[in-house]
């Protein structure tokens, strides 16, 4: 039998698809006071929004007439007619969303006009008004909604955690303040300071006080204009991409939107300049006839859609090139260019061609490569000597360097090439090797090693180590604080979206830029357990973040030690790795060339 529902359960689906989480009612009350004039935008939470989410502006407020119908549904003051929707520049043209809140919370709204002596205050519940009374009131708005989906423990019961509820809630904030650069914005999260943003003069200067003086000063501006669009903004170096998601943004007309579509125009012009699995940063507003754009696709209206997409895709991805060729970003023809390392994935519970034995729980582990770092496996016997007696090596000409420069010393046959190759005579020929990429190839295996047998070995810091991260991944590496810790690294929180780092895994530098960037990384593979596949991930992100800061300029010693142990690895694991981070001039080239 069908049947009319009653208002207040029609109101409960119909705020399902407005109130998802604590962060959709940040997202609705901070559009309203967009849209009210405000200048000042205050967003306090308490336990993720769950408890509480309040905003305070200094718009133009309410009446007490429009306070009360401001809860009835479909109430607003941004539409009027079907015409109206082909051309909408504000944010809640749905409906002020008061109605679908509070549905699902307790609600208490104060707000006064410049005009009005006193202000109106109205509290509301289960999507009925339960108290209007006036009040002492300062002009504008403050609306508190309390015990979000207190009638609705089923909802209630699949929030995330409170880091992953204020990851969003962060998400949202940042979408509306770096839209509205000429408005101040504050965000309190159980009563401590996460954002307390002045107006701006500019978008750059907006950027730098969001998300960091590092990523600001990498960025490369944006502009172009045509008929059918206006693009401005700033895209961030290649350099600067990260596996994280987090400061991606589109918007149009002020709105900002979602675009998987137009995501891959702006990243097509990063091919060969960034690794796989990373992505750039960009804020890019685009400008159009509002006409020519559907922004009422979505119930969040978080998706749009274009008259003339394709034709936008090619001159938002020809914009970006240009772009990238102006700041001079473009792929370093040298060694250590090319794909990310790749390396082989030792098996457990299974043997392999290259396997000499296997522990208990079925670790394949790979050689040990302790050994006195004066063993030359590149000399043969007789090499010291001539067949006439005589040295076979003299006093080298003063610009090779200090490889062989003492008589006293250990005569070294490996020569390091501009910091970058190590060149080494091996028995099929000449080895040319990558240190940067040798390096990656010997922590990889090593932490590898740790990993799978659930012992890794950390060396603490003598000074530990403050580091600063953006917001996103400051809540992500807190969630996980407890499996970070599994991976060698021994972090505490230090609040204000710094952590302080006491040790690291065995070979991993302590510099900042290093635990940043590996942080981040980080926050890309947390979702993965450390066994199986995930091993070979948590090792191989570790290690490449590890050899960005690790000294590349080796004396003899040193190199001799890496080419040993990359020659090793090669002899381990196939001449695959030779296309990695090693190359065999064969002798047959070598003469072909002489």
């Amino acid at each position: 039998m069908i049947k009319v529902l009653p208002s207040n359960i029609a109101n409960l689906i119909a705020a399902g698809e407005v109130v998802g989480r604590p962060a959709s009612v940040v997202k609705e009350l901070m559009e309203n006071s967009i849209d009210a004039g405000a200048t000042t935008v205050s967003v306090s939470v308490l336990d993720a929004g769950r408890t509480l989410v309040q905003v305070i502006d200094d718009g133009c407020g309410m009446s007490a007439e429009d306070a009360a119908i401001c809860f009835e549904r479909h109430a607003t003051s941004k539409i009027s007619t079907a015409e109206d929707l082909e051309k909408i520049l504000t944010y809640g043209f749905r409906g002020e969303a008061l109605a679908s809140i509070a549905a699902v919370a307790q609600v208490t709204l104060k707000t006064r006009r410049e005009e009005d002596e006193a202000g109106i205050q109205i509290e509301a519940a289960d999507s009925r008004i339960l108290s209007q009374k006036p009040v002492a009131a300062p002009r504008g708005c403050n609306i508190a909604v309390s015990n979000l989906f207190y009638n609705v423990p089923a909802r209630r019961k699949f929030l995330k955690s409170d880091a992953a509820e204020m990851r969003h809630i962060e998400q949202e904030f940042l979408r509306v303040a770096i839209s509205n650069i000429d408005r101040a914005f504050v965000l309190k999260h159980n009563g401590r300071d996460i954002y307390n943003i002045r107006p701006a003069t500019n978008l750059k200067q907006r950027i730098t006080d969001l998300c960091g003086r590092d990523l600001a000063n990498e960025l490369v501006d944006v502009a172009t204009e045509t008929d059918i669009i206006k693009i401005k903004g700033f895209i961030g170096s290649p350099a600067d991409a990260r596996k994280t998601p987090g400061n991606q943004f589109f918007f149009i007309n002020g709105r900002y939107f979602r675009s998987p579509y137009l995501h891959k125009a702006v990243c097509k012009p990063y091919e060969n300049l960034v690794r796989e699995g990373y992505t750039p940063a960009y804020f890019l507003f685009l400008e159009c006839d509002p006409g020519e754009v559907d922004v009422n696709i979505h119930p969040q209206k978080t998706e749009i859609k274009f008259t003339e997409e394709h034709i936008i895709f090619e001159i938002l991805s020809a914009c970006v090139r240009e772009a990238l060729g102006r700041g001079a970003f473009g792929p370093a023809i040298d060694f250590e260019s090319g794909e990310v390392l790749d390396f082989p994935v030792m098996e457990r519970g299974g043997g392999g061609s290259h396997s000499s034995g296997s522990s208990a729980g079925g670790f394949i582990r790979p050689p040990k490569m302790n050994y006195s770092p004066l063993f030359r496996q590149f000399e043969e016997d007789g090499d010291a000597e001539s067949p006439s007696g005589e040295p076979r090596y003299t006093t080298p000409h003063p610009g090779y360097g200090p490889l062989l420069e003492e008589e006293a010393a250990p005569e070294h046959n490996v020569l390091v090439l501009n910091g970058k190759l190590i060149l080494a005579p091996v028995r099929e020929g000449l080895a040319v090797i990558s240190i940067k990429k040798a390096q990656e190839a010997i922590l990889y295996h090593k932490y590898y090693e740790f990993l799978s047998q659930e012992r890794f070995i950390s060396q603490r810091s003598l000074y530990p180590q403050q580091v600063v991260l953006p917001g996103n991944i400051y809540s992500v590496i807190l969630e996980n604080i407890d499996r970070i810790s599994q991976l060698g690294f021994d972090i505490r929180d230090f609040g204000d979206n710094t952590i302080i780092v006491y040790a690291v895994p065995d070979g991993f530098p302590t510099e900042e830029e290093a635990l940043k960037d590996v942080m981040d990384n980080l926050a890309a593979s947390l979702d993965r357990e450390i066994t199986g596949e995930g091993v070979a991930t948590y090792a191989r992100t570790i290690a490449a973040a590890a050899v960005k800061k690790l000294n590349h300029n080796l004396n003899a010693v040193q190199a001799e030690m890496i080419a040993n142990q990359t020659l090793v690895l090669r002899a381990t694991y196939g001449a695959d790795l030779a296309t990695k981070c090693i190359t065999i001039i064969s002798n047959e080239e070598l003469e072909r060339r002489l």
